[in-house]
């Protein structure tokens, strides 16, 4: 009987799962954690110690609903950046955004309500998570941590200079790394949860179902544009999808 491999080297027979989806993929800004007021206040900071005006609140919000990286998020907001003859400088710059966000920023960052239960719900039906996000990975795993959630994830899969994956929607973090992870699972019994058009697309482009976390950061027009599996407007909504009752 094919069994599903666990982080610490046991299995579980797929018998015992009566769930939909032994495998869930989360984005993390927007879908696990609000981030907006740490991103806000970070790039506020990072524009203003160099001495340039920092880009309107409702840019830095329309930028975050991309779901890109912060190499894409600084040409949007500021065009100086744009060209590959600025490299070396955009490199530059984010750098010193992270430096703010990681030794002050990111403590603006909450869950959304109902994150921890969630999870613990997952973990009690022995359900398999993952993160996966565009931010960097020191960032990700600091909130973690803070807020005592690393336990319940197999893989957390940002933007890491260790291991350099395409971005989202480039599914490549899924063929390479998720997939290996769990050889034995179908990608139709693999659900990706996200908030922007980068986290659905990531999930089409990979061939898993996916649920548009409405209540984040994305665009309407662009996320339905991606034909989300599902749609939830808030955390509690994830439960008949992931964790029905028998």
């Amino acid at each position: 009987m094919p069994r599903l491999p666990h982080k610490d080297g046991s299995e579980t027979p797929y018998s015992a799962f009566m769930v939909p989806y032994p495998v869930v993929i989360f984005d993390f800004d927007g879908t696990l954690c609000d981030t907006e007021k740490a991103i806000q206040y970070t790039f506020h900071q990072a524009f203003e110690q160099k001495g340039i005006t920092p880009p309107p609140p409702e840019e830095v919000k329309q930028a975050i609903g991309t779901g890109g990286n912060l190499s894409e998020f600084l040409p949007m907001l500021y065009p100086p950046l744009r060209g590959n003859h600025k490299k070396s400088e955009l490199e530059e710059w984010v750098l010193h955004y992270r430096h703010i966000y990681d030794t002050d920023g990111g403590r603006l960052t909450t869950l959304f309500p109902g994150v921890d239960a969630l999870l613990s719900r997952l973990k009690e039906k022995e359900i398999n998570c993952v993160v996966i996000s565009n931010k960097g990975q020191r960032a990700i795993e600091d909130s973690l941590e803070r807020f005592d959630l690393c336990h319940y994830f197999d893989l957390v899969i940002g933007d890491n200079p260790l291991l350099p994956l395409k971005k989202k929607p480039h599914p490549m973090a899924y063929e390479q790394v998720i997939k290996a992870h769990y050889p034995r699972v179908s990608p139709s019994q693999v659900l990706m949860v996200g908030d922007t058009d980068a986290d659905l697309f990531f999930a089409k482009n990979a061939g898993l179902p996916s649920c548009w976390a409405a209540y984040g950061y994305g665009a309407e027009e662009t996320c339905l544009a991606a034909e989300p599996t599902f749609t939830i407007q808030s955390v509690e909504g994830l439960y008949p999808i992931v964790a029905p009752e028998a």
